[in-house]
């Protein structure tokens, strides 16, 4: 009987022979992934240096012929390339999908591209990664992070890594100074009717619209660019609801414009807000001369980067400094999380998709029963 042939990228016996002072031969035969047995051999100064390289070669030669399109020593660019076809033919919204894309342009494109498969180590992509968020700050190595993360699992997939390395790399935390700084992320209602009177002592602030404008973000929870893509036919009086099917976006070489679909599946919803907020937007809806609920100045559609930049000017120096929109998004969740509703309607109003999201960054306890709008009554600026 003979003897069985090696499993496919494996090799046999190690010979190590001698060629001259300080030369040595490691050779051995390796079936490569076609079938076929061949003889590999690598050349070193001892018998352990010369089996060592042979080891090496063995090892990368099995990675390099396990995919068909990328293999150990495939540039990064090259992977880079499929990872992005794929992304740019994904689902994700596009605002996410042109995050990426800068993020490798940006970030990752002249520090890694020209690298080969085999040199990504843990060491070296958290290298990388540290220096982006060093020079770029904590947002922008996170996005690099999810990109390198994702053109190595390419391949990882394509075996030509045996484990991707960026998921053992730990990007610096934040510091108490720049976790302070995100705070305003939150936002009390005992806070709510201060800053309503702050932002109504001021004209300029109320050409921006900015009053109205938080008003509704506390009785919606919706995000900013949700908020700039309503247009009146998104809105039922009769019915007391309020349609969420969009979000503003801003493409380069495009401008401005409501993309289709908001962050996800479940953030395409349709809403009872509070009787108070459907009243400040009825009373809109008779003054109106724009199609958009909440417009720009020339009544076109209004950049949700410069609302942001807006509300920042305007409680620049107080104690709301840093404001973001965001945060009333945890306002709603939390009044209607003390009201008693169920994570389930919680995440419902907010569009979430997993209703663990809502448990886990909004909620501190479970709850059950009741609707959205009573919740929310509270935070009417007329009560």
């Amino acid at each position: 009987m003979g003897r069985p042939p090696l499993p496919l990228g494996t090799y046999g016996e190690i010979r190590i022979y001698q060629l001259g002072p300080k030369r040595y031969r490691a050779r051995t035969k390796y079936r490569d992934y076609d079938g076929a047995v061949r003889e590999v051999e690598k050349v070193g100064t001892s018998k352990t240096n010369a089996a060592d390289r042979l080891k090496e070669a063995l090892r990368d030669r099995a990675r390099a012929v396990a995919g068909d399109d990328v293999h150990a020593s495939s540039k990064v660019r090259e992977v880079a390339e499929i990872w992005l076809r794929e992304l740019d033919e994904s689902d994700k919204a596009l605002r996410t999908k042109n995050t990426y894309h800068q993020s490798w342009d940006r970030d990752l494109k002249d520090a890694v591209a020209d690298l080969r498969i085999s040199e990504c180590t843990v060491s070296l992509t958290s290298k990388v990664l540290r220096s982006v968020h060093e020079s770029a700050g904590p947002g922008s190595a996170k996005h690099a992070k999810v990109v390198l993360s994702g053109i190595l699992g390419v391949a990882v997939r394509f075996d030509a890594l045996e484990t991707n390395p960026v998921r053992e790399v730990v990007l610096p935390r934040k510091s108490k100074k720049k976790a302070a700084a995100e705070s305003r992320m939150v936002l009390t209602v005992d806070e709510l009717p201060g800053l309503r009177s702050h932002l109504r002592s001021n004209a300029k602030w109320g050409r921006w619209d900015l009053p109205d404008l938080i008003d509704v973000l506390s009785a919606l929870g919706c995000r900013i660019g949700e908020l700039l893509a309503l247009d009146w036919t998104k809105v039922d009086f009769e019915a007391g609801t309020l349609a969420i099917k969009g979000t503003v976006i801003r493409e380069p070489g495009v401008g401005l414009f409501v993309q289709p679909h908001t962050k996800s599946t479940a953030g395409m919803r349709t809403i009872s807000p509070p009787a108070w907020a459907m009243r400040l937007l009825r009373g809109r809806a008779e003054v109106a001369d724009s199609e958009w609920v909440f417009p720009s100045a020339t009544g076109t559609l209004r950049d949700p980067d410069n609302t942001r930049a807006d509300i920042r000017s305007a409680v620049a120096g107080t104690s709301w400094e840093g404001l973001h929109p965001h945060a009333f998004r945890h306002l709603v969740a939390t009044e209607m999380d003390k009201a008693g509703k169920s994570a389930r309607e919680i995440a419902d109003y907010l569009g979430h998709e997993k209703v663990s999201m809502t448990q886990d960054v909004y909620m501190d306890r479970k709850s059950a029963g009741g609707s959205a709008s009573e919740a929310l009554d509270k935070l009417d600026p007329g009560s």
